[in-house]
C-alpha cells in the first residue's frame, strides 16, 4: 500500500491501521511503501503505473484531486487513471487562530482582516494542499487577503502557529489535537457543527459559505479486474464496519464513510474539477 507521504502523517497513520486488519481478511501481509515527494505526486505516480493485479495499492487523499491543477506535467489523472476500492473516512477542516490575535468569532476575524488587508497571516501545509486551497477559498467567500505562509506539511505550520509566528490556519482536528489548548478554534468548514466539538460555529452560521471535507479512500491502478476489485471493497467494508477500527477513526476526528466505489468516484471527479475551478481563478502554480 503506497502512502504518497513520510511516516507520521494522518495518511500514514489510517494506512497502518488499515494494514492490520486487511492483511488478517486477505491472508497477506499488506507492506505499507512510504513514497513522499512533490506533495504526494510522485507517491501517486508511482501507483498508477503499477501492474493492475490487486497487489498495489494506494492510499489516497484530497490532494489527489488538486495537483493536476497546480503542478505542470503530472503524470496522471485522478479519475481514469484508478479503480476505486473504498472511501474510508472524511474530516472537517477547522479554522484556528493564535490566541494573541483579536477575534472571537470567525466574524470577528473577517472583520478584523478587512480593516488590515495583507496584514494577517495564515498558514499552510504547502502550495497547492488542501489547508492553502481551503484558505484560498475562504479569502474568495469572505472578501479578505490575507498572507499565505507556506510550510512543509500540516505539521509544522500547526507548530509555528502555536509559537506565534503565524496568526492562523486550517488543519483538521487529528493534526491539531494534542495543541487544542494552545490556539482559539472560530469555525469548522462543515454543514453541521461537528459533534466532536459542538461549541465551534459552522463557517455558515457566520454567512460565509464554506464547506471543506477533507477524506481519505484506497485506490488501485486502472484495469484492476473487477472480481478482485469487489474482493478489496468487500475487505475494507468489513473493517470499516467493525466497532474497533470506528473507535480509531472517532480519536482522530474522522468520520466513517459508507459510499460505494461509484460514489467514490463521483467525490475524485468532482472535488478535481472544483479545485481546478479554484486554482484557476486565484492563478495557484507551484
Amino acid at each position: 500500500m503506497i502512502v504518497p507521504y513520510a511516516a507520521g502523517g494522518s495518511s500514514d497513520v489510517l494506512a497502518r491501521l488499515l494494514a492490520v486488519p486487511l492483511s488478517k481478511s486477505l491472508g497477506q501481509q499488506i507492506v505499507i511503501d512510504n513514497r513522499a515527494g512533490a506533495g504526494s505526486r510522485l507517491g501517486i505516480e508511482l501507483a498508477a503505473k503499477a501492474a493492475p493485479d490487486g497487489y498495489t495499492l494506494l492510499l489516497a487523499d484530497m490532494p489527489h484531486t488538486i495537483i493536476p491543477a497546480v503542478q505542470k506535467g503530472v503524470h496522471y489523472d485522478p479519475v481514469r487513471d484508478f479503480t476505486p476500492i473504498a472511501l474510508i473516512g472524511t474530516a472537517s477542516m477547522f479554522f484556528f487562530t493564535q490566541p494573541a490575535v483579536r477575534a472571537d468569532t470567525i466574524g470577528d476575524f473577517v472583520t478584523l482582516a478587512k480593516a488590515e488587508p495583507d496584514r494577517i497571516t495564515i498558514a499552510s501545509g504547502g502550495i497547492g494542499s488542501a489547508t492553502h486551497l481551503t484558505a484560498e477559498l475562504f479569502q474568495a467567500k469572505a472578501g479578505i487577503k490575507l498572507v499565505h505562509v507556506p510550510f512543509r506539511g500540516a505539521g509544522p505550520a500547526i507548530n509555528d502557529l502555536v509559537a506565534g509566528h503565524v496568526q492562523s490556519a486550517f488543519t483538521t482536528l487529528a493534526t491539531a489535537s494534542s495543541v487544542l489548548d494552545r490556539l482559539r478554534l472560530l469555525a469548522v468548514a462543515s454543514q453541521t457543527r461537528s459533534p466532536s466539538q459542538p461549541n465551534v460555529a459552522t463557517f455558515r452560521e457566520a454567512g460565509i459559505d464554506l464547506v471543506v471535507e477533507h477524506w481519505w479512500g484506497v485506490l488501485a491502478p486502472a484495469g484492476v479486474p473487477a472480481e478482485i476489485a469487489a474482493r478489496l471493497t468487500a475487505d475494507l467494508r468489513a473493517i470499516l464496519d467493525s466497532q474497533d477500527f470506528a473507535a480509531h477513526l472517532i480519536a482522530l476526528g474522522v468520520t466513517i464513510s459508507h459510499a460505494t466505489p461509484a460514489q467514490f468516484r463521483a467525490l475524485i471527479e468532482s472535488d478535481t474539477a472544483r479545485w481546478a475551478e479554484i486554482v484557476n481563478s486565484v492563478g495557484i502554480r507551484e
